[in-house]
Protein backbone atom coordinates (compact mmCIF):
# COMPACT_ATOMS: atom_id res chain seq x y z
CA UNK A 1 0.00 0.00 0.00
CA UNK A 2 1.13 3.41 -0.79
CA UNK A 3 0.21 6.66 1.35
CA UNK A 4 0.58 9.31 3.39
CA UNK A 5 2.10 8.55 6.89
CA UNK A 6 0.46 9.91 9.87
CA UNK A 7 1.22 8.83 13.58
CA UNK A 8 -1.35 7.27 15.33
CA UNK A 9 -2.04 10.35 17.97
CA UNK A 10 -2.43 13.02 14.76
CA UNK A 11 -4.61 10.35 13.19
CA UNK A 12 -7.10 10.80 16.37
CA UNK A 13 -7.44 14.08 15.67
CA UNK A 14 -8.33 14.09 12.31
CA UNK A 15 -12.20 13.39 10.61
CA UNK A 16 -12.32 10.43 8.81
CA UNK A 17 -13.47 12.42 5.85
CA UNK A 18 -10.82 14.41 5.98
CA UNK A 19 -7.97 12.38 6.09
CA UNK A 20 -6.09 12.36 3.07
CA UNK A 21 -6.45 16.04 3.21
CA UNK A 22 -5.00 16.18 6.43
CA UNK A 23 -2.78 13.76 5.97
CA UNK A 24 -1.22 15.61 2.78
CA UNK A 25 -0.46 18.45 5.01
CA UNK A 26 1.12 16.49 8.17
CA UNK A 27 4.42 17.56 8.91
CA UNK A 28 7.29 15.44 9.61
CA UNK A 29 8.96 17.00 12.22
CA UNK A 30 5.43 16.38 13.88
CA UNK A 31 5.31 12.61 12.97
CA UNK A 32 9.39 12.16 14.61
CA UNK A 33 8.27 13.92 17.63
CA UNK A 34 8.93 11.39 20.90
CA UNK A 35 5.14 10.66 21.80
CA UNK A 36 4.37 10.62 18.07
CA UNK A 37 6.74 7.74 17.39
CA UNK A 38 5.43 6.05 20.58
CA UNK A 39 1.92 5.69 19.35
CA UNK A 40 3.11 4.49 15.85
CA UNK A 41 1.71 4.87 12.87
CA UNK A 42 -0.97 4.44 10.12
CA UNK A 43 -1.14 5.56 6.03
CA UNK A 44 -3.88 6.51 4.74
CA UNK A 45 -4.20 6.25 0.99
CA UNK A 46 -6.48 8.05 -1.65
CA UNK A 47 -10.44 8.19 -1.11
CA UNK A 48 -9.68 8.32 2.73
CA UNK A 49 -8.43 4.81 2.95
CA UNK A 50 -6.65 4.39 6.46
CA UNK A 51 -4.13 1.05 7.14
CA UNK A 52 -2.73 1.10 11.01
CA UNK A 53 0.24 -0.72 10.74
CA UNK A 54 2.37 -2.76 13.00
CA UNK A 55 4.71 -2.37 15.57
CA UNK A 56 7.37 -3.52 13.60
CA UNK A 57 6.83 -0.28 10.53
CA UNK A 58 7.87 1.86 13.18
CA UNK A 59 11.49 1.72 13.34
CA UNK A 60 11.78 1.56 9.88
CA UNK A 61 9.36 4.32 9.30
CA UNK A 62 11.28 6.38 11.39
CA UNK A 63 14.56 5.68 9.66
CA UNK A 64 12.81 6.72 6.40
CA UNK A 65 11.39 10.34 7.78
CA UNK A 66 14.78 10.81 8.85
CA UNK A 67 16.04 10.86 5.50
CA UNK A 68 13.59 13.03 3.69
CA UNK A 69 13.92 16.59 3.00
CA UNK A 70 9.90 16.71 2.33
CA UNK A 71 8.64 19.25 5.63
CA UNK A 72 5.37 17.37 4.98
CA UNK A 73 3.40 15.04 3.20
CA UNK A 74 5.53 12.14 3.08
CA UNK A 75 4.09 9.29 1.22
CA UNK A 76 5.82 5.93 1.67
CA UNK A 77 4.99 2.58 0.44
CA UNK A 78 4.44 -0.39 2.91
CA UNK A 79 4.52 -4.50 1.90
CA UNK A 80 2.78 -6.60 4.53
CA UNK A 81 1.94 -10.24 4.54
CA UNK A 82 -0.21 -12.03 6.85
CA UNK A 83 1.38 -13.57 9.46
CA UNK A 84 -0.42 -16.30 11.78
CA UNK A 85 -4.01 -14.03 10.89
CA UNK A 86 -2.26 -10.68 11.42
CA UNK A 87 -0.55 -8.33 9.07
CA UNK A 88 3.24 -8.24 9.34
CA UNK A 89 5.43 -5.32 7.92
CA UNK A 90 8.27 -6.28 6.00
CA UNK A 91 9.06 -3.37 4.07
CA UNK A 92 9.04 -0.09 4.29
CA UNK A 93 10.06 2.21 1.35
CA UNK A 94 9.23 6.17 -0.34
CA UNK A 95 7.01 5.56 -2.78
Amino acid sequence: MDGYVVDIICLRRISPSQYTKQASEHSTACALMGHCVESGYGLIGENNELKLLDPKATPRIVALLKKTDKDKGVILRVEREENDKEMTTTKVSFA
